[in-house]
């Protein structure tokens, strides 16, 4: 039997794939184990390198996350947890201060008072339009106004043009 040839010698042929090493290797018990070692550690270090994700990943994971919507439940639950935080909050931040309190009583008795002038001005214009020919003219601008916003409700919902139709 020949002597054990050097690791690194033994390295190299294993990695050429021939040589005298890995011939030796093969009737050598200690030389075989060495190389079952090496082979092991290989294979565990190949499974601890982190490969990276595909460069299609991002795009399929938002095509995915696109086609599932997020259920009704879900939305509405969200929804008043952030309402109920806001009140709480600002009900908070009211009975914290007692400037604010008097702000808002203060500013409440102001919006009532504003909003019986602008009800009055609401009335009066109303009445000047029902008693002159305005209300054909005012009918005919809402009929402009809500088509047109229609017509562009429409345009922005429609696919962009491909360049077979262009």
């Amino acid at each position: 039997m020949s002597p054990c040839p050097d690791l690194e010698v033994l390295f190299a042929e294993l990695e050429a794939g021939e040589g005298p090493g890995l011939d030796h290797a093969a009737e050598c018990d200690a030389c075989a184990a060495l190389m079952e070692d090496h082979r092991l550690l290989e294979q565990d270090l190949f499974r601890l390198a982190d490969p990276l994700p595909p460069p299609s990943l991002v795009v399929n994971v938002m095509a995915r996350v696109a086609q599932s919507p997020v259920p009704q439940r879900r939305e509405v639950w969200t929804g008043l947890a952030i309402l109920l935080t806001s009140l709480g909050a600002g009900l908070g931040f009211l009975f914290t201060s007692d400037q604010a309190l008097g702000r808002m009583g203060t500013g409440f008795a102001s919006t009532v008072g504003n909003s019986r002038a602008f009800l009055e001005g609401l009335f009066s214009g109303a009445h000047a339009l029902w008693s002159t020919a305005g209300v054909a003219v005012a009918c005919f601008i809402a009929v402009v106004v809500l088509s047109s916003l229609f017509g562009l409700k429409r345009l922005v919902g429609s696919p962009p043009p491909s360049l077979s139709e262009a």
